[in-house]
């Protein structure tokens, strides 16, 4: 009735209003995923590519430039760590000097990429060793990148020479992407009766102790530290292995689970935590982890401490950078250890500009001269298109491309404007997916798209398709993509497994 009632003008503004809305959440979808899909580093190089592929005559500079390196000696790049922002940096870095005389060599201590997320699904069973954990030999078999396995034992800024288990390694440029480590010497007996929850060998090391578990009589007490991303995750994933035997408890320093998660997720996470029976001690901390035990009390009251008892005591709560960086000279570090960058991602010296231009860093070793970016693998997805390009560009004479937070710089930035190249060159959350167990799991769309909303087994098909897209080479990517395909005939075998042998007892 009131419709009606409205002047048609009104009911006209009305209409216009719905469809901008809905345009606008369209757009806004679009962008995402124009960004995610073809960064600015990937479209600079593909525009420098162009003439060539479509049969125009080179720009004078550009002939200059190929002059200049046809005989040249090759450009030493070093990039030390294997993550997500060493790895991803040298694949691109290698599409981008396809045609330059560069020598790229990544550095890790292990001798496997770990795709961190899937860690979950490893040590369940769920996901195999092949897609979690490729070989750095298979990634790089058709690339132009070398890989060297050992310890980085410290980098000589000024000399241009990096330590690697002794053996002097130079460079013309260095990328450090060390990754970090658990902060677990914080609290007594941590280190010594706490596993860590951060590598593969941790995730082999949990497998087994879940294998004692599983033949331990009556039922088991397992206590995880941190209520973060990881926390939660491990809680569930293991409350849905262990099944009703388990007795479960989180402990949080903090309020509540997952302080900096969209609302949907701490929703969806509480509701799993509360469905496995899993005890959340909020505002709690550790006073310390002995053999069985491990002690608690509420934050700033040491008096009202608590002993529980645990078969097994896991931790997740929080991470430093790589020791290392602490130690190195000629840089500027922050009070965490990250080494200082600027927008091009350049380590600073402590006069204030580029560590003599050569050092690059990004991820968790890294932090922007104007603050922090959120400590997880999308900074370092992005960081390393970035990382790539300008390193490429300060081996040609390119201009290098600045990466800046949108957390950092808020301002409104519509799309198809002149402010959309800004935006281009800014971190893009791209939301957050959680694994709360079997099949189940809880996807938050990013700012500005928090309508899309995902739970339960759709939720974990969509984590599962996402990595599997998020995989460093194509190779990988269909590999991962099969596993998927795989995973419910499995299930389907299993259960049908389970209930032949039901039947015969």
């Amino acid at each position: 009735v009131r419709a009606r009632r409205l002047a048609p003008t009104e009911r006209l503004r009305q209409s216009a209003w719905r469809r901008l809305k809905s345009m606008s959440w369209f757009l806004k979808s679009a962008a995402i995923t124009l960004l995610t899909l073809a960064p600015p580093p990937r479209v600079n190089a593909f525009l420098r590519a162009a003439p060539a592929a479509v049969g125009r005559r080179p720009s004078r500079r550009e002939a200059e430039s190929s002059s200049d390196t046809s005989g040249a000696a090759a450009s030493r790049v070093v990039i030390l760590g294997g993550g997500f922002g060493g790895l991803y940096t040298a694949l691109r870095l290698a599409e981008f000097s396809k045609e330059q005389p560069v020598e790229i060599t990544l550095v890790d201590s292990k001798d496997k990429f770990v795709f961190l997320p899937l860690l979950y699904e490893l040590t369940t069973g769920q996901a195999p060793l092949d897609e979690v954990a490729p070989t750095f030999d298979s990634l790089l078999a058709n690339t132009n990148v070398k890989f060297m396995q050992g310890e980085v034992d410290g980098i000589d800024v000024g000399g241009n020479v990096v330590s690697v288990g002794g053996v002097d390694v130079p460079f013309d440029r260095c990328v450090v992407a060390l990754g970090g480590e658990p902060l677990k010497d914080t609290v007594p007996g941590a280190a010594e009766n706490a596993l860590a929850f951060y590598t593969l060998e941790d995730a082999y090391q949990l497998q087994r102790e879940l294998a004692r578990l599983d033949t331990a009589p009556g039922d088991v007490r397992v206590v995880v530290v941190g209520g973060s991303y990881s926390g939660v995750e491990l809680a569930t994933s293991i409350a849905s292995r262990l099944g009703s035997r388990a007795h479960l408890t989180l402990v949080e320093r903090g309020d509540e689970v997952l302080g900096r998660s969209p609302p949907h997720n701490v929703e969806s996470a509480k509701a799993a935590l509360a469905s496995a029976k899993v005890d959340c001690k909020c505002a709690t901390s550790v006073l310390r982890v002995g053999a069985g035990e491990i002690v608690v009390c509420p934050n700033e009251d040491d008096s009202a401490a608590t002993t529980l008892d645990a078969d097994l005591v896991l931790w997740t709560a929080g991470s430093r950078p790589n020791a290392m960086l602490g130690g190195l000279a000629g840089v500027t570090c922050d009070a965490a250890g990250r080494l200082v960058v600027d927008n091009t991602l350049r380590v600073q010296s402590p006069e204030g500009r580029a560590a003599g231009g050569v050092v690059f860093a990004l991820g968790d070793n890294a932090v922007l001269e104007l603050g922090p970016l959120p400590p997880n693998a999308q900074v370092a997805f992005q960081q390393s298109e970035y990382a790539a390009w300008n390193v490429w560009a300060s081996l040609n004479d390119e201009k290098p491309l600045a990466f800046r937070s949108v957390a950092l710089q808020p301002t409104p930035c519509p799309v198809f404007t002149p402010a959309h190249a800004a935006l281009a060159r800014r971190y893009t959350a791209l939301g957050e997916m959680l694994t709360l167990g079997a099949n189940d799991a809880s996807v938050a769309g990013p700012q500005g798209l928090e309508a899309l909303k995902l739970s339960g087994p759709l939720a974990a098909a969509a984590r599962r398709l996402v990595y599997a897209a998020r995989m460093p080479t194509s190779e990988q990517r269909v590999k991962a993509g099969v596993n998927w395909l795989q995973s419910p005939a499995k299930e389907l075998l299993r259960l049908a497994q389970e209930t032949r042998l039901n039947l015969k007892k």
